[in-house]
């Protein structure tokens, strides 16, 4: 399918052995890399958090107690530093190593989230962590709007043979962080509260994720090229992707293998 969208693996004939398996990664990978991402974090964590269970010291517990999100921004601006000095150093010594699509989602992706992975497992455990993202804060709202028209400006001027990526890296960082106090404080004041339609949504979240990158390469290849209007094939593509996941998690719930496989529940016995 990937070979009938414009621009992808038009020269496969050409490529490679390790060209096409790079290509492929990429092209298969990139709408499910964060699922990938979390496996491997999950993995990791197991050994992670064992540690951190036995080796938490009153120091730390003090630190979270007594932490702010002024803090926590210093924290993840040198975390995005060093992000910045590992891609640096890796791009100095292999250049080539970036290009490789597993490598990118398997090591570079992990590294760089896992620090909002362990800030999300410890908010668990402290509460003054949890109260921080879940309290609107009027900072974090403009921090994450400037680091928005940072990152575009980024974007727009940087150049890949400089420190774009590096400066990306650092200016990504501490968007996540700001923008997790964005969303969870947004989130816990307007969808805190019992809901069907919340809960349904959020029951069917990862099947929607898992089945829409098939969905989405689908409609490119055979609906785009008939549609004329951006605006229209965006609208059209939105109700055709979320309409089908829609349908196709409803017909999952009734089938008792594809239900465990996908949403790891088993059928619920009658009454």
């Amino acid at each position: 399918m990937l070979q009938y969208v414009k621009g992808k693996a038009e020269n496969w004939p050409n490529l490679s052995l390790y060209e096409k398996y790079n290509t492929l990664v990429w092209e298969l990978v990139s709408h499910l890399w964060f699922l990938l991402v979390l496996v491997v974090l999950t993995t990791v964590s197991l050994v992670i958090f064992s540690r951190l269970r036995r080796h938490l010291s009153t120091t730390a517990d003090s630190f979270f107690a007594n932490v702010t999100l002024g803090k926590l921004s210093v924290l993840f601006l040198l975390l995005g530093i060093a992000y910045a000095a590992v891609r640096r150093t890796l791009f100095i010594v292999y250049p080539p190593i970036l290009s490789d699509g597993l490598f990118n989602f398997v090591v570079m992706q992990s590294l760089f989230y896992i620090p909002f992975f362990l800030i999300g497992a410890l908010a668990f455990i402290h509460p003054r962590l949890k109260a921080l993202f879940t309290t609107p804060s009027p900072w974090c709202a403009v921090g994450a709007a400037i680091a928005f028209a940072a990152y575009l400006l980024n974007q727009r001027y940087g150049s890949g043979d400089a420190w774009m990526y590096e400066t990306e890296s650092v200016i990504t960082m501490l968007l996540g962080l700001w923008m997790v106090n964005v969303v969870f404080a947004l989130g816990h004041r307007l969808l805190n509260f019992k809901s069907s339609r919340v809960t349904y949504f959020v029951n069917a979240s990862l099947f929607i994720y898992l089945v829409h990158h098939p969905l989405t390469l689908f409609f490119g290849a055979y609906i785009t090229p008939h549609i004329a209007s951006n605006t229209l094939g965006f609208f059209t593509g939105l109700v055709f992707v979320v309409g089908i996941a829609v349908v196709l998690y409803e017909i999952h719930l009734r089938i008792p293998l594809l239900r465990f496989l996908f949403s790891g529940k088993p059928q619920p016995k009658a009454a």
